[in-house]
């Protein structure tokens, strides 16, 4: 970090206040509005497990449902065993309330929309900087792509939870480790060779692109935490 910016100094204090105080809103104690909610995303959330920022919680929630669902895939004809890890699945991307497995029990699905409202929010915000105010819209719409991602794909797990037989999950198994990946890489859905920063083909790499982006335009390191 650059400690003799002006954008260094303030992410470091919201940061330090947002820890301090759990209970009541950083953006109504300081005037760095944006700043505030661009550094839940990038740097710490009091809400997120740890306190870590949501890009890095939801990359890892992300990171367990491809690591669970190549397991799934590596079973096709046990139909427990790619149960259990379409289980683990499903825990990463939309954990059950009192539910455990895998991953960090917040979920993809509510990290990625909790980015796209901070995101929103720095927009927003009157102090916004010429970079959160000109890339914040397309990180809103990668996140909000992701947690797209992250519905379709649970929907999916549970198809594979309602089968009966290792031949009937095994496909639909299959297509699940194809749309886990994408949740890393996006896709490439209207075939023009490139990953477009719309509301369909974003995935997580994307996403944290725009927010490294920030990150420089703030004159901040590109370090995600």
């Amino acid at each position: 970090m650059q400690t003799g910016s002006r954008a260094a100094i303030a992410l470091s204090l919201v940061v330090a206040a947002a820890t301090a105080m759990p209970g009541r809103p950083v953006a109504a104690q300081r005037p760095d509005a944006a700043l505030t909610h661009f550094s839940h995303i990038a740097t710490g959330f009091n809400g997120a497990p740890g306190g870590r920022g949501l890009a890095v919680t939801a990359a890892m929630e992300s990171n367990a449902a491809m690591l669970h669902a190549n397991f799934a895939a590596g079973s096709p004809a046990d139909l427990e065993a790619m149960k259990t890890n379409v289980r683990h699945v499903l825990h990463a991307l939309i954990p059950a309330e009192g539910g455990s497995g895998p991953g960090l029990g917040f979920g993809l699905k509510r990290a990625a929309e909790a980015i796209a409202t901070h995101i929103d929010l720095a927009v927003a915000a009157a102090d916004a900087s010429p970079a959160v105010a000109k890339i914040g819209p397309t990180i809103a719409v990668a996140a909000r792509a992701v947690a797209a991602r992250a519905q379709a794909l649970a929907d999916l797990a549970n198809r594979i939870l309602a089968t009966s037989t290792a031949a009937d999950a095994a496909p639909l198994v299959a297509a699940l480790r194809t749309m886990a990946l994408e949740l890393d890489t996006g896709r490439d859905a209207n075939g023009n060779g490139r990953i477009e920063l719309d509301a369909v083909e974003p995935g997580m790499n994307q996403l944290e692109a725009q927010i490294y982006s920030t990150l420089e335009g703030e004159r901040l390191a590109r370090v995600l935490r």
